[in-house]
């Protein structure tokens, strides 16, 4: 009992959970103060004021006539009330509490206004129950019951379809068999029946009591509606590229990062998950590949209309998701212009619905590991080949024999290092609870989410709560209020060493070094080699990190049909508060090393002093838009117009400060620290921009579709003269299936549209040189360290006592730099065939001009000067996308098929290039990210072989080479290998092609689902340790034991096992084509199999639906890169690692 109060109490003491409970505070005050105010409406609409004929009644006309003007039932006993009672009333016109004051003023009457009821009864029997047995008697007289099944077109039955009485919150769900009961108010007019997967229904009620109700499969893709800029539109009528994907299939990747659920999911869409650290394990995301080599390639991040970072949408609870869309041409992304140019997601969170409150929770915990960590020689095969390496003895048999045999295993070791260090698995949990419901006035939708991601060591760990509520309330008919209070809150906790530094000793570290003696004391490997294992314990300190964020967002919508049908303004605000603390403590575990009087003896190292470093930074973003909108239909004519105005404004703060040489190991506060030495630094930024948005859709007879979009920018990036963009598009979309002379083809293509779109978009981003227009003096800031440097460190100058910071010319200044631009143009067919396939093909160019850039490699750094930014780049980028699904049922058998492709390749039309640069190692006619180095054609087999080839000068003029040694390709032809022959190797590690294959099966009440994804057109390069035999006194990757060239093994890929530069460079040198990977993989990227439990006991005990499921991800990866995951970016595989998950979890529906 006492550890249970002990950790309460932990709990209420500790900082993350302190932030929660004050975001929470600070959300549900909001929603207080905003129910508080629709309980003001509420008591305004009971005490709303009538009008009556005459002032002189009886008390039931009264009645009549309150219930005649108002929404209230008035219910009373006939034996207490004598409605034959005559009341004179001394206004004709006034509020209905008035009215019932006069008439019971003089007796013993009593009212009570209770929701839609005003109950009269003796003021002796004035109590809850009374009241609310009065209620109940007249609901129960005015109700009557109703009752049916509900099937398929196949007449079998389907469960958990939703039963709604239209405009009532009054509902149920069918049972397994089909079928519903249902008590209903007597006067209710409308049945409304709904089912994922199927067309929703309204059925008339009338007289009838018993209903057989068949619903219809919806037609796949065609009627759906999707989410596009400041709008939504039927995916029927679109004319522009937007692809979809539904919050199901997010759910179903079971990631941490929303970002990573999208992959292989959507066409257009290239992702690449480097890492799969805890609360760092985000994708990089590109929208039709690569378009600009300056800045960022990252797209536009709008959740609820509002821009976001990625780290919002990345963190974004997959459960809030309702739907998500990907804006990939100018004609969908033309009115976000400067922000569009990389292509936009849009993300729409869950709203409320007017039904019975439902409530879900959804739980699930995986177990994860690494999809693949380098494999490096046990300490007996170390010994052996390092001998061969340095061509002498550097280990007698003897030794390798004892590395071999363990007798010895602290003279001797065999340490695996990644055993040692690394858990086997990874845990990681989610858990979920919903709300969502309302009336007709006024829907919710609520989401507390919570997330526990664990690493690959016991000091690593990742926290996530997520809060959203989403509340739509109908102020009057004409006016709907939104509110909007979202907020996350993180934390992280990890070791001082960061991962990269782990995974860089990780692949270092030797198995011939001793990490544990027999009694389990950590000791020190040797001089140049850290223990990994107390880096990472909690003895070394700690790194710990919170996030907290709050973004609250108001809507407000008037519709304005007392001036023309169709007319609305809108108005939006949203603020987003984020606040970042960190917290470094480094400090030195326990270690030991021989005693050098006992080699059987350990001896504790000595500690070193502790350092402690502290960053802070707030940040704050406001956006507001203005909007009018305009729709009208009439005959076969349909229009719709939107104009808008917008503004953001942003605030950032950053603090941090660094003290070393701390006395105590306990005491990690910053002022117990050393003041000699110590580092501060800080900055402040303001960024603004403003915009104007206009559209114009039209559609004639749904078949002819034209669109035009347009926005202009204002940057503060640029001259005044420069300062303002405009962005438009065009896009027009032929419906050739709704024509009168495809009558006859409409069974076996029931939809064909043509689509095309031309437009042009924009980017300021200046690569993070602010005001370039600007002559001016920036504060001296040296490289390295925490972007402050030293407190003396050329640039700054002492008075004194005063260390003074000093000034350095800032870049040369550029008035006429200007937008980069986006020219896009995307033509597209959508079919549909024999209503069970659909298709969709776009095929797509964009030119991108006037890019900002520098000229850095055209003037020497002897200029001395930072140059100015120009409008000096020019890149084209082009491809084909193609989307692919069949959807088939059966009877309960339901499946479907899917598929997506993309390839997209980039090309450099003009940048700056150094004069005298190669035709080989040109980057203009390449693209953007590819590889540049020596080119080589395998393994010279013999001397007579070198002999006849290009003198091999890549390692020095006077390097010898020798048979198994890489041949070098002679490029320029002149007989001789050296700088002059590096030339062009490849398309780079983005990948060109990218697709995904995607399949599920349901029968009954199972389900199956698969998505495999892969890429093509793709590279990455290795060096450093994790290929390089021996590299920086490190580890033998285990493939040189088979793999290395020998005159017994001359097919081998790699060459001899020999010290030189020749065979293997280091990391400062050019790429070589032999360590250069084919990088195309096929990935199991999910698969599911789950059972729905929708029982009678269950509906019984209020349950809709339990779902179970057992799940995986990234389970089979199929590549030809040694080593590393295929993902990874680290070319010296220091990189976190990629991880595969088993996933077991539940849903329950309420």
């Amino acid at each position: 009992m006492k550890k249970k109060f002990l950790k309460v109490l932990y709990l209420i003491k500790n900082e993350t959970f302190k932030e929660i409970f004050r975001i929470m505070r600070i959300c549900f005050i909001l929603l207080f103060v905003f129910s508080f105010q629709l309980m003001a409406l509420n008591t305004k609409a009971q005490d709303a004021v009538i009008e009556l004929n005459n002032n002189s009644l009886t008390l039931g006309q009264l009645i009549n006539e309150i219930e005649r003007q108002t929404d209230y039932l008035v219910v009373y006993s006939n034996r207490e009330i004598d409605t034959n009672q005559e009341i004179n009333l001394p206004n004709k016109s006034d509020k209905v509490s008035t009215y019932l004051n006069e008439a019971f003023k003089r007796t013993d009457i009593a009212y009570e206004f209770e929701n839609n009821y005003i109950v009269l009864l003796k003021r002796s029997n004035q109590n809850a129950s009374t009241v609310a047995n009065l209620i109940q008697a007249a609901q129960q007289s005015q109700q009557k019951e109703i009752s049916g099944k509900i099937t398929d077109s196949s007449g079998d039955p389907i469960p958990g379809a939703t039963v709604m009485v239209k405009g009532t919150t009054i509902g149920t769900i069918t049972d397994a068999d089909g079928k519903f009961f249902l008590r209903i108010p007597a006067n209710a007019q409308t049945l409304q029946i709904s089912f994922i997967g199927m067309k929703n229904q309204e059925i008339p009620i009338g007289e009838r009591t018993t209903f057989n109700i068949q619903l219809e499969e919806e037609t796949v893709a065609l009627e759906e509606v999707v989410a596009i800029g400041y709008g939504v539109q039927k995916k029927v009528n679109l004319t522009g590229a937007v692809a979809s994907v539904r919050s199901d299939d997010i759910l179903k990747a079971q990631s941490a990062n929303t970002a990573n659920t999208l992959v292989g999911q959507i066409p257009g869409l290239i992702a690449k998950q480097p890492t799969g650290e805890p609360g760092n394990d985000n994708s990089q995301l590109f929208i039709r590949g690569v378009a600009t080599f300056r800045g960022s390639t990252a797209p536009t991040f709008i959740i609820d209309g509002i821009e976001r970072t990625y780290e919002d949408f990345a963190r974004l609870d997959p459960h809030e998701i309702e739907s998500l869309s990907v804006l990939k041409d100018a004609a969908s992304a033309a009115v976000f212009g400067m922000r569009g140019a990389n292509g936009v997601i849009l993300v729409t969170t869950k709203r409320g619905r007017p039904q019975k409150i439902q409530a879900s929770y959804s739980g699930n915990i995986s177990t994860q590991s690494p999809t693949k960590l380098p494999s490096f020689a046990n300490s007996a095969d170390y010994a052996r080949m390092k001998n061969i390496y340095m061509n002498k003895e550097i280990y007698t048999p003897e030794e390798i024999e004892k590395f071999a045999n363990g007798s010895d295993p602290e003279n001797y070791p065999n340490t695996n290092w990644y055993k040692e260090t690394l858990t086997k698995n990874a845990i990681q949990q989610q858990h979920n609870i919903t709300l969502n419901g309302g009336r007709e006035d006024i829907a919710y939708f609520t989401s507390f989410g919570y997330l526990n991601q664990g690493g690959l060591w016991n000091n690593l760990n990742y926290d996530r709560y997520s809060l959203r509520a989403n509340i739509d309330a109908n102020i009057t008919k004409s006016t709907k209020l939104s509110v909007d209070i979202s907020g996350r809150v993180e934390h992280t906790h990890s070791s001082p060493t960061n991962s990269t530094g782990v995974f860089q000793q990780l692949v270092r570290n030797t198995p011939i070094l001793l990490a544990k003696n027999k009694d389990g004391l950590l000791i020190v490997p040797d001089a140049t080699h850290p223990n990994i294992i107390a880096l990472i314990s909690k003895e070394a300190g700690y790194n710990n990190s919170r996030n907290n964020t709050v973004t609250p967002l108001i809507e407000l919508e008037q519709n304005l049909s007392f001036i023309t049908d169709g007319l609305k303004i809108k108005g939006v605000f949203s603020y987003e508060k984020n606040n970042y603390a960190q917290k470094l403590w480094s400090k030195s575990p326990s270690l030991y090393v021989r005693d050098p009087l006992n080699k059987d003896n350990y001896i504790p190292q000595p500690h070193g002093s502790p350092n402690l470093y502290e960053n802070t930074y707030d940040n704050e973003y406001i956006e507001w838009q203005g909007h009018v909108s305009y729709n009208k239909s009439f005959k076969n004519h349909s229009f719709s117009v939107l104009a808008m105005g917008l503004g953001q404004k942003e605030n950032y703060h950053n603090l941090w400060v660094q003290r070393n040489s701390f006395d105590s190991e306990v005491m990690d506060q910053i002022n117990a620290g050393n003041t000699q030495g110590q580092q501060l630094g800080g900055y402040d930024e303001e960024h603004a921009r403003v915009s104007f948005v206009g559209r114009i859709n039209y559609s004639y007879a749904n078949k002819y579709l034209f669109e035009v979009n347009s926005r202009r920018d204002a940057s503060e990036n640029f001259s005044p003269e420069k300062r303002w963009g405009t962005f438009s598009s065009v896009s027009g979309g032929w419906v050739m299936s709704e024509e009168n002379f495809f009558e006859d083809l409409r069974k076996e293509i029931n939809f064909l549209k043509f689509r095309v779109s031309y437009g042009t978009l924009g980017n300021d981003n200046t690569g993070g040189i602010a005001f370039p227009y600007y002559s001016r003096f920036d504060l001296y800031f040296p490289n390295g360290a925490h972007a402050g440097g030293l407190p003396n460190d050329l640039g700054d100058y002492i008075f004194g006592n005063l260390v003074t910071k000093g000034l350095q010319p800032g870049p040369i200044a550029n008035p006429l730099a200007a937008w980069e631009t986006s020219k896009k143009t995307n033509v597209g067919m959508d079919w549909g065939l024999f209503n069970i396939i659909n298709l969709s093909l776009d095929v797509f160019k964009e030119n991108r001009f006037d890019i900002l850039a520098q000229r850095g490699s055209e003037v020497p750094w002897s200029f001395g000067g930072i140059l100015p930014l120009e409008n000096i780049g020019k890149v084209v980028n082009k491809g084909i996308e193609l989307l692919l699904s069949f959807n088939q049922k059966i009877g309960q058998f339901h499946y479907n098929l899917g598929g997506n492709f993309t390839y997209a390749r980039n090309k450099v039309l003009e940048m700056a290039e150094a004069a005298g640069t190669t035709k080989y190692m040109k980057h203009t006619g390449r693209p953007i990210y590819s590889y540049y180095g020596y080119k080589t054609d395998g393994i010279f087999q013999s001397q007579a072989e070198i002999d006849a080839y290009a003198k091999q000068e890549v390692a020095g003029i006077d390097y010898v080479t020798k048979p198994g040694d890489i041949k070098y390709v002679d490029v320029d032809g002149n007989g001789v290998v050296n700088a002059g022959d590096m030339t062009y190797l490849g398309y780079g590690n983005v990948p060109e092609i990218v697709y995904g294959i995607n399949g599920s099966i349901s029968y009954k009440n199972f389900d199956f689902s698969f998505l495999f994804q892969g890429t093509g057109h793709v590279q990455v390069y290795l060096n450093g340790g994790v290929i390089m035999p021996y590299y920086n006194d490190g580890n033998l990757p285990s493939l040189w034991i088979k793999n290395a060239w020998t005159e017994e093994k001359p097919n081998s890929r790699y060459p001899r096992l020999e010290a030189s530069n020749h065979n293997f460079p280091n990391t400062e040198f050019p790429p070589v084509q032999t360590y250069l990977y084919d990088a195309s993989y096929l990935r199991l990227k999910n698969i599911e199999i789950g059972y729905n439990f929708n029982y009678k006991w269950l509906v019984n005990n209020h349950i809709e639906n339990i779902r179970i499921y057992l799940s995986g991800q990234n389970l089979l990866t199929f590549t030809k890169v040694p080593q590393i995951d295929p993902e990874n970016l680290h070319s010296q595989g220091w990189s976190y690692p990629q991880m595969k998950s088993f996933n077991g979890g539940i849903t329950i529906q309420f």
